[in-house]
């Protein structure tokens, strides 16, 4: 009888690092998983950070290298998105919970319910970084109409967020380039330029109150600390190749040339409504007194496409 040789198998990797975080308007703070949700006021949230272990994840320690503490990031984020989505006052989060769950597998960032997955493979900038966790973070305080918002405003959204806090890549379509026909279909960068343009006289983002505060660059958490600290599959977000090219140039414009708008309050009354209300493609001559078709050419032809 031949020899039994017993099988070695290979030992489990560690466990994922997971701690929650208590938001408020004031501060952020440890806390624990069990204070969600009956302790947690509605102008709160609850964060939460799970990873590998660093010391045997090199991509784990790469990304925590470049954004050592991402939940203050997201603290700030979510303080920095919701007043840009939100009329009058605003009120509680759709999601009180938002756990940023980073795992060692290929894929670009997701959001599914309340959750955030980032992708750690490919070398990111600091800024990409910050850039990819805010577009997601958007999707956790907007509303979609009961599922009904096209695909397309809903990634413009998140976007033109992100162009808000100066966290736009420099391979992003300039103002005034995209397709003629429907181009904003392919929403992303394309879709941020056009909601920039109708929320904005000349193209450029102001806050919530109003003030042109051009590139906000400064939109960056000092790594004051670093956060030591799985999620049911979800659907990747498509982000745009920063390999594409577009063959329109693009022309500054003077800032006296007609044009339809500007609406700066669009954003937030699109969310509003989507709060109760299914989304309606009506919407944008109800807010703007002219069709998407009509719109979405006159933004072209102001920047010099014909």
């Amino acid at each position: 009888m031949a020899p039994v040789i017993p099988i070695q198998e290979a030992p489990l990797p560690p466990a994922p690092i997971k701690k929650f975080y208590l938001s408020t308007p004031d501060s952020i703070q440890p806390t624990s998983p069990h204070s969600f949700p009956h302790s947690v006021p509605e102008t709160s949230l609850l964060l939460s950070l799970s990873h590998p272990d660093s010391s045997t994840s090199p991509a784990t320690a790469f990304f925590l290298s470049c954004l050592p503490d991402p939940i203050l990031f997201l603290h700030y984020a979510a303080e920095f998105i919701h007043p840009r989505l939100t009329l009058g006052n605003g009120g509680g989060w759709r999601h009180q919970l938002v756990e940023l769950v980073l795992e060692d597998k290929d894929g670009l960032a997701a959001t599914s319910g309340g959750r955030i997955g980032g992708q750690k493979r490919v070398e990111m900038a600091v800024k990409e970084f910050k850039g990819v966790l805010l577009h997601e973070m958007v999707h956790t305080i907007q509303h979609d109409g009961q599922g009904t918002t096209p695909g397309w405003l809903i990634e413009s959204i998140a976007d033109v967020c992100r162009l808000y806090a100066g966290l736009d890549p420099p391979h992003w379509r300039k103002p005034g380039q995209g397709k003629k026909e429907k181009g904003w279909e392919d929403g992303y960068d394309a879709g941020a330029r056009f909601l920039a343009w109708l929320i904005e006289s000349d193209g450029g983002i102001r806050d919530g109150n109003g003030v042109n505060n051009g590139r906000q660059e400064h939109f960056i958490i000092p790594p004051q600390s670093s956060t030591s600290t799985f999620a049911p599959p979800a659907q990747a977000t498509k982000y745009p190749s920063s390999s594409e090219t577009y063959q329109q140039p693009f022309h500054p414009v003077p800032p006296t040339k007609p044009r339809f708008g500007p609406f700066p309050d669009l954003l937030r009354l699109i969310d509003s409504r989507l709060i109760y209300e299914k989304w309606n493609d009506s919407w944008w001559e109800e807010m703007t007194g002219h069709k998407l078709d009509k719109l979405w050419a006159a933004y072209l032809s102001y920047y010099g496409q014909k």
